[in-house]
């Protein structure tokens, strides 16, 4: 992966896509790799949000970040709580919400921490941008392992 540094839109944004495309390729891995079907058809499910991003970002106009609003989102902080687990081709549910929860949790901190570094407002703000895609993906983890993970019955 190249360098990344906050001096142009183009930098920023193909630098995002290719860790997108990063992402993508590691869930397609786990997919592939995967012995329980349910646990694969997650894994796909996961591809396909990280290309969803790639292609927010191919068709970023700089123009538009001006009025490109930004949605609160709250942070369930369900990973906060969590270890990281390592892939395994015979993980369970949970440990497949726990991982994708804690990739997309270091994903928000990354993007967040570049925000803060950039000078320049259209490239801190492609970060903000970036930062939310990842704490509203991980939100959606967070709840489906609220609702099917953390049942108190």
């Amino acid at each position: 992966m190249s360098v990344l540094t906050c001096r142009s839109f183009d930098d920023v944004v193909n630098f995002a896509i290719k860790k997108e495309e990063l992402a993508m390729d590691f869930y397609q891995k786990c997919a592939d790799k995967a012995k329980n079907p349910g646990i694969k058809e997650f894994f796909l499910e996961m591809v396909e949000e990280e290309k969803k991003h790639r292609e927010l970002l191919k068709g970023l106009d700089p123009a538009g970040l001006e009025s490109f609003k930004l949605d609160t989102v709250q942070d369930l902080k369900i990973s906060d709580y969590l270890m990281d687990v390592p892939f395994r081709d015979d993980m369970t549910y949970q440990e497949a919400l726990t991982l994708a929860m804690k990739k997309e949790e270091k994903a928000h901190a990354f993007y967040s921490a570049w925000k803060e570094k950039c000078m320049h407002e259209k490239t801190a703000k492609i970060f903000e941008m970036l930062a939310q895609e990842e704490i509203k993906h991980k939100r959606k983890i967070e709840e489906i392992y609220d609702d099917q993970i953390l049942t108190w019955d």
